[in-house]
């Protein structure tokens, strides 16, 4: 069956995000009058040797710059407070924009050239390749915009060139065109990767959000059919542990006493299986409350027990604690209960008749707490240790017990070692036994004791 989910196309939400790079922040739009304000002055008589233009002049130029920076003020202005405002209108408004910005400094070397003149010539097209070089800087996301001002900018500056003539306007001519080069083949390359990179974040959100809505409805479809599943199961469960238990009389034909005890069985392995997926949905979901609290693991250690004694006797394994070391921990204690008891059942139930499981506690040097248990039983591949890991991956192999059990076992533990910031660690080797425990971080460690202390 062919998966009907479809991820948005990111094309929108690129040319957007790269509109809204280019109009960058406010500063762009004012920190360049000042450098227009020096330009004017200094081209305007205090030193003639730079530049000798009719004040007034100077003064036209000066304000056409100050109305550019006004009104790019006022275009920022309108586009931040539109977020949604068309990419069309948006881009228009930026050529239209920078288009202007072009045109202002490019005519600087009409309004401000001075005939042979090599130091007022020099200073002028030093600045007019600077401009360029911060229209590769600021509009480089937005190619338009920086073709219609690099454009305006260069056809400005080289009439100029071709009307006023000279040594210098021969050499710029030429280093012009060089110069522009080399920052298109830079400011492309950069355009690229930007635009690479866009197209990855927003598929990236695309995906998340679209795995985000399915665990969303999967989270609600477990929580509805938990509910409906429950009540029939109660029932079940219910009515045949009072036929088990024989309270209205006997069972006849006594055959049916095995049938009902399948049943029983049955009701309670669908039962669990059900409370399972919804801990496991939860704790994926970031929905499981926890209350952080000291706990005492060798006393949660004292009670699993007691959960798995009557497991472990028909399964003929003997479980041995190992509590050299009796910890304080800052932990959920019926995350911790849960974590011992999946760890202890799981050892109990894959190992053979005879076998010993030793549910142990200890602290690292470095602070670290561990919790988990040893066993001599069957042992695991690491591919069936990585399968061990995944829900609903029993394995149906040899070294699995058909009908036992849901395959959540570990990954619940794993859920819930990662919600304490720990880890999980498994080491195991095929007939020779495993090692599966939980390592709890340092910070969680409020004080160690020994057995004989305690």
């Amino acid at each position: 069956m062919t998966s009907t989910t479809q991820i948005p196309s990111s094309s929108a939400p690129v040319v957007r995000e790269q509109i809204r790079a280019a109009f960058g922040n406010w500063i762009q739009y004012v920190d360049g009058f000042p450098f227009a304000l020096a330009l004017a002055v200094i081209m305007s008589g205090p030193w003639p040797a730079v530049g000798n233009a009719s004040p007034v002049v100077g003064a036209c130029w000066l304000a056409a710059a100050a109305a550019w920076a006004v009104g790019g003020s006022l275009t920022f202005k309108w586009f931040t407070r539109n977020p949604n405002a068309s990419p069309r209108h948006a881009s228009i408004a930026l050529c239209i924009l920078w288009g202007f910005h072009g045109a202002i400094w490019g005519s600087a070397v009409w309004v401000f050239w001075q005939d042979g003149n090599a130091v007022n010539q020099a200073i002028l097209n030093t600045i007019t390749l600077a401009i360029i070089v911060s229209y590769f800087s600021s509009l480089v996301t937005w190619r338009p915009a920086l073709i219609v001002a690099t454009g305006t900018l260069t056809f400005l500056q080289w009439s100029a060139f071709l009307h006023f003539g000279g040594t210098l306007s021969h050499v710029f001519m030429v280093a012009f065109p060089a110069f522009i080069v080399v920052l298109a083949n830079y400011g492309l390359n950069v355009s690229r990767k930007y635009d690479l990179a866009l197209r990855l974040r927003f598929e990236n959100e695309a995906m998340a959000a679209a795995l985000t809505q399915a665990n969303r409805a999967k989270n609600d479809f477990l929580a509805s059919m938990s509910h409906e599943l429950r009540t029939p199961l109660n029932a079940i469960i219910g009515y045949t542990d009072l036929m088990r238990q024989r309270t209205f009389g006997p069972i006849m034909p006594a055959v049916y006493a095995s049938y009902i005890e399948d049943v029983h069985a049955s009701g309670q392995h669908l039962l669990q299986l059900i409370n399972d997926l919804l801990d496991l949905s939860k704790i994926e979901a970031g929905k499981r409350e926890f209350e952080f609290a000291p706990v005492h693991l060798s006393e949660i250690a004292q009670d699993v027990l007691r959960f798995v004694e009557t497991q472990a006797q028909r399964a003929h394994v003997d479980i041995l604690t190992d509590l050299k070391l009796k910890p304080v921990i800052k932990a959920d204690e019926r995350a911790v209960k849960q974590i011992s008891i999946n760890l202890l059942s799981n050892a109990v139930k894959f190992s053979d008749a005879g076998s010993i499981v030793v549910l142990f506690c200890d602290v690292n040097e470095d602070g670290r707490t561990l919790l988990g248990v040893k066993d001599t039983g069957r042992g695991m591949t690491p591919e069936m240790q990585q399968r061990a890991i995944e829900p609903f991956t029993q394995g149906g192999d040899a070294f699995t017990v058909a009908g036992y059990g849901t395959g959540l076992g570990l990954p619940i533990v794993k859920a819930l070692a990662e919600a304490h910031q720990g880890n999980l660690h498994i080491q195991s080797n095929p007939g020779r036994g495993s090692k599966i425990w939980v390592e709890f971080p340092a910070e969680r460690l409020i004080r160690r004791t020994t057995a004989a202390a305690a």
